[in-house]
C-alpha cells in the first residue's frame, strides 16, 4: 500500500516548494552537501531554493531561516568531531520545522486555515479520506527517517529550533528511548552537540539544570508507580512537557498499547517530537485512528526507499530457494555462509585500501551481522540459529581445505544456487574473483579472524 499518500502534513510543506515528493526536490536540489558563502553569509541550498519557479515562500523568510539554520548547525558544531556536515534531505526537515514554529507563532488559526484548505484539495486528488486538522493536531511532529539519515542530529536542532520559537516554556524536558543502550548513545550524542543533559538511572535530581534534557527508557515510565525499584510514574514530570521519542514502536502489540497512553499522558498540554524508521511498517488503513493521527503529524518523509535510491543503504540480494529437502539443506547453508563471509571479507579490503576515501566520507568499518530468530529449538534434531553460526565458524577455523573448496566453488559457479540454469553467485565477488584462491585464504585467515578476536557479542 502506498502509505505516503496520507501524509498530509508533509505534502503541504513539500508543496511550499512546488515539490510532488523527496525524490523531486533531490532533482531541484543539486547540491549534495551543505556549504556556507563567505559573501552572502548564506547557504548553497539557500541559493537553489530560493531559485525554484513555484516557490511559496516569501524570499524575505526564507532568508531568515536559512540564517536560523546556519547558527543552529555552528551551536551542535563547537563541540563536534567531526563536524555535522548536512545532506540536502537533513536541511528540508529543518527547514520544514522551521517554517512550521513560525506559521504557529505568527498565527496559528491562519496555520490551521492553510492546512485544512489544502488538506480538502489534496485529499480529492489522492483519493483519500482526512479529519481536518483541528488545534490539538499542531502538538506534535513525528519524522519518518531511515535508519542512519540522522535522526538524532536532527533531533537537536529541533530543540534548538523549540527554543528559538518557544511556543510554551517546557515543565520538563523527555528523551524517551525504547532501551537502555538507545538511553546511552542518546546522553552521549547530546553532549557532544552541547546540549546540557541527564542520563536517568534510578533517581530524579533535586535541582535541574535550565532546559536540561532528562534520557530515559521508556519501560522505566509507569502509569501508577507500585512497589520500589527504578521506575517513574508519569506524574512525577506534571505539568507542560516537551518530548522527544526514538523508535517508540518497538514493543510488541500489547507494549505498545500502554507506551503510547504514557507518551500521551507525557505530552498532554504540551508537544512531542518522534523520530522513526518504522511508520510505513506500522501504519494501516486498517487502523484508521492511528493513521489519521500521523497523516497531520509527519511533516518529513525520507523513508528506507529514497535513503537507498539516493545510494546510502546497503546493496541487497534475495535468494528465494524452492524444495530444499533435509538431505541438501546443509550444503545451501553451508554455501550462504561463505558466501556471506566472502561479501564481508571483500567490503573490509575496500575499507583498508581507501583510507582517504572512508575519511572523507566518514565511513564506518564494515559490520557482519546474523539475523536469527531461535536460540533454542523444541526438537532436538533441529539445531538452533546460533549454533549453526557458532557451529560454522569453527568449521572455518578447522578446516581450511573445506573452505577452499567452497571458495572455488563460488567463484567458478559451482553452487547449487542455480537461475535458469546460470550459476547466480558466480558473478558476484568482482573484487577478489581474479586474485590466488590461497591468497585470498591468508587474507581471510588474517583480515577476519582477526577482527573475531575483537568482537563484542550481545544479546
Amino acid at each position: 500500500m502506498n502509505i505516503d499518500k496520507y501524509f498530509v502534513l508533509n505534502k503541504y510543506f513539500l508543496n511550499l516548494f512546488g515539490f510532488q515528493d523527496i525524490k523531486d526536490a533531490k532533482r531541484n536540489i543539486r547540491q549534495e552537501n551543505y556549504e556556507v558563502d563567505p559573501n552572502t553569509g548564506l547557504t548553497n541550498f539557500y541559493s537553489e531554493i530560493s531559485t525554484l519557479p513555484n516557490l511559496r515562500v516569501e524570499i524575505e523568510s526564507l532568508e531568515q531561516y536559512d540564517r536560523n539554520i546556519i547558527s543552529y548547525v555552528e551551536k551542535i558544531n563547537r563541540t563536534r568531531e567531526p563536524k555535522v556536515n548536512l545532506k540536502y534531505f537533513q536541511y528540508l526537515a529543518i527547514l520544514f520545522t522551521e517554517i512550521y514554529f513560525d506559521k504557529i507563532k505568527k498565527n496559528k488559526s491562519t496555520f490551521l486555515s492553510e492546512l485544512n484548505e489544502f488538506k480538502q484539495d489534496y485529499s480529492k486528488e489522492a483519493g483519500i479520506e482526512i479529519d481536518d486538522f483541528e488545534e490539538k493536531d499542531l502538538n506534535g511532529l513525528a519524522f519518518s527517517m531511515a535508519t542512519g539519515s540522522g535522526k538524532t542530529i536532527i533531533s537537536h536542532i529541533n530543540f534548538l529550533q523549540f527554543l528559538r520559537y518557544e511556543p510554551f516554556r517546557p515543565d520538563h524536558i523527555l528523551y524517551i528511548t525504547p532501551n537502555s543502550g538507545l538511553s546511552r548513545q542518546h546522553f552521549d550524542e547530546l553532549l557532544k552537540s552541547g546540549l546540557t543533559a541527564k542520563l536517568y538511572e534510578g533517581a530524579l535530581s533535586k535541582s535541574q539544570s535550565e532546559n536540561e534534557i532528562l534520557v530515559i527508557e521508556i519501560t522505566k515510565l509507569k502509569k501508577d508507580k507500585q512497589g520500589g525499584g527504578v521506575s517513574l510514574p508519569v506524574d512525577a514530570f506534571e505539568g507542560r512537557n516537551l518530548i522527544f521519542v526514538d523508535e517508540g514502536h518497538k514493543g510488541n502489540a500489547r507494549e505498545e498499547q500502554e507506551w503510547g497512553k504514557i507518551r500521551s499522558m507525557l505530552a498532554k498540554d504540551g508537544f512531542e517530537f518522534e523520530y522513526s524508521a518504522t511508520f510505513h511498517q506500522i501504519l494501516s488503513e486498517k487502523n484508521k485512528s492511528t493513521l489519521q493521527s500521523y497523516s497531520k503529524s509527519i511533516i518529513f518523509d525520507y523513508s528506507y526507499k529514497y535513503f537507498y535510491l539516493d545510494g546510502y543503504g546497503k546493496d541487497f540480494s534475495v535468494f528465494n530457494v524452492k524444495e530444499v529437502n533435509r538431505i541438501n539443506e546443509d550444503v545451501y547453508e553451508e554455501t550462504v555462509f561463505v558466501a556471506n563471509l566472502l561479501s564481508y571479507f571483500e567490503q573490509l579490503l575496500s575499507y583498508n585500501e581507501n583510507p582517504n576515501l572512508v575519511r572523507e566520507n566518514n565511513i564506518e568499518k564494515p559490520l557482519w551481522i546474523f539475523v536469527g530468530t531461535t536460540v533454542n529449538k523444541e526438537d532436538e534434531a533441529l539445531q538452533s540459529d546460533i549454533l549453526k553460526i557458532v557451529q560454522f565458524f569453527k568449521k572455518v577455523i578447522e578446516d581450511e581445505s573445506w573452505l577452499k573448496k567452497k571458495i572455488e566453488d563460488i567463484l567458478k559457479g559451482n553452487t547449487p544456487f542455480k537461475e535458469d540454469g546460470n550459476d547466480i553467485l558466480k558473478n558476484k565477488f568482482v573484487h577478489i574473483k581474479d586474485k590466488d584462491i590461497d591468497s585470498i585464504l591468508d587474507s581471510i585467515y588474517k583480515t577476519i579472524l582477526e577482527e573475531m578476536a575483537n568482537y563484542q557479542f550481545t544479546k
